[in-house]
């Protein structure tokens, strides 16, 4: 080859070179290779022919021309090959910041459920354009200032400046109460922390006494019962009772019949009459004897006002639905009161009538609610003295007691609290 021939094919290897590099950097295909779609906007905002197409952030396309239709802007995209856009996704015309350029993106939808056809007409949702945005912004200027005007014309007010001063300063006072009333609390603390722990040891003494007093009291019943011995000895006595006269009436009608004598035949009649007698007396105690129901009740009192414990005790005694008795000892260990109550029970209240406290009384009990029990004594009459007594349940055979004695006194007035146990 001569040198021309030589400087041609080297400046056209050099044009195709240059002109392989520009088609490689600038991602131009030849022909129509990819995937086409139809995207109809209102309004596409300056959007234009070599603008990108992003799929979820990325890079898959351009558009390839954008033009007017009868339903409003048409922007063919042009996708690369392979990339496939779901059924449902959403078009929306994005920018690269505020002057950027414009995108189509393109978001997948929550689930995949098919792809779009090659040439396919999707909608996309029209752009918030600057016209938009500029009246969005004129309407917030526009309530700024009517809220401002209105808070100028309430702080313009006198009255309005002088309550607000007003307010700040009582603010200040409440705090420095609040201050001095948590120095105080502080101190009252520091000088009841001994009161506290005395009434603890108090409450753990307590305790101990109503432990000690339930023992007692169980062996008290232990003693009284017998195991239950007595209660067997009596029904065998009373059943013997009536066995016995049911013979004694036997025998006596046998010899009815047999005796002649007046005066015999007179006594025999009167023994049948007694018999008779005992054997129906014998019936009613047997009856009573088998519907008599016991409660023994024991309870433990604290009065912190002079620091006196107290502890009571009581059997209440059911011979029928409707009658009951109340036996018991209060101040167990110190005065040792006798209580000796004969009761009647009714649908709201039940009335009791006898020794209370070692004196003739009254008393009265009635329940307000399911837990909650009250009952009120008068007693002494030669000096009357009311006593208030209420009692919560707090479980089973547990209860919750509030006492005053001498309710009517102001002087000798005192309050007990503690617990009480059934049994």
């Amino acid at each position: 080859m001569n040198t021309e021939a030589k400087v041609g094919a080297i400046t056209l290897a050099g044009l195709a070179l240059l002109a392989g590099m520009i088609v490689f950097l600038s991602d131009i295909t030849l022909g129509d290779k990819g995937y086409p779609l139809q995207a109809v906007f209102g309004q596409v905002s300056g959007l234009k022919p070599g603008n990108v197409v992003r799929y979820a952030g990325v890079d898959v396309g351009k558009v390839a021309d954008v033009r007017i239709v009868n339903d409003g802007v048409v922007a063919d995209i042009l996708l690369k090959p392979g990339v496939k856009i779901p059924v449902g996704s959403k078009f929306v015309i994005g920018s690269d910041g505020l002057l950027g350029e414009k995108f189509i993106n393109v978001s997948p939808p929550r689930d995949v459920q098919g792809f779009l056809a090659p040439h396919d007409k999707v909608y996309g949702d029209n752009p918030q354009g600057m016209d938009e945005l500029m009246v969005a912004a004129n309407e917030v200027l526009a309530e700024v200032k009517t809220l401002m005007q209105a808070f100028n014309d309430v702080m313009g007010d006198e009255k309005v400046r002088a309550a607000l001063k007003e307010a700040a300063l009582n603010t200040r006072d409440i705090t420095e109460n609040l201050n001095r009333l948590t120095t105080t609390l502080a101190m009252l603390a520091d000088a009841s922390h001994g009161d506290v722990t005395s009434m603890v040891s108090n409450l753990k003494s307590m305790s101990v006494s109503l432990n000690n007093t339930a023992a007692r009291v169980n062996g008290m019943i232990a003693d009284v019962d017998n195991n239950g011995q007595t209660a067997r000895d009596l029904r065998e006595t009373i059943q013997a009772i009536k066995q016995t006269s049911y013979r004694v009436e036997k025998m006596a009608a046998a010899l009815e019949g047999v005796v002649t004598d007046p005066e015999t035949s007179k006594n025999l009649k009167e023994t049948l009459r007694n018999a008779r007698d005992a054997s129906a007396k014998a019936n009613k105690m047997l009856d009573k004897v088998a519907n008599i129901k016991t409660e023994a009740s024991i309870d433990a009192l604290y009065d912190p006002d002079n620091q006196k414990y107290m502890s009571n005790a009581n059997i209440t005694i059911s011979t029928s639905p409707s009658d009951f008795a109340v036996v018991g000892v209060s101040e167990i260990g110190e005065d040792n009161k006798l209580n000796l109550q004969m009761g009647k029970s009714g649908p709201a209240m039940n009335q009791r009538l006898g020794i209370i406290d070692n004196k003739v009384g009254v008393g009265l009990d009635t329940k307000l609610g399911k837990e909650l029990r009250l009952s009120l004594d008068a007693y002494d009459p030669n000096d009357v003295r009311v006593k208030l007594r209420t009692q919560y349940q707090l479980a089973p055979d547990t209860f919750l007691i509030t006492q005053t004695d001498n309710i009517n006194k102001h002087d000798e007035r005192a309050s007990y609290y503690g617990i009480k146990r059934s049994f």
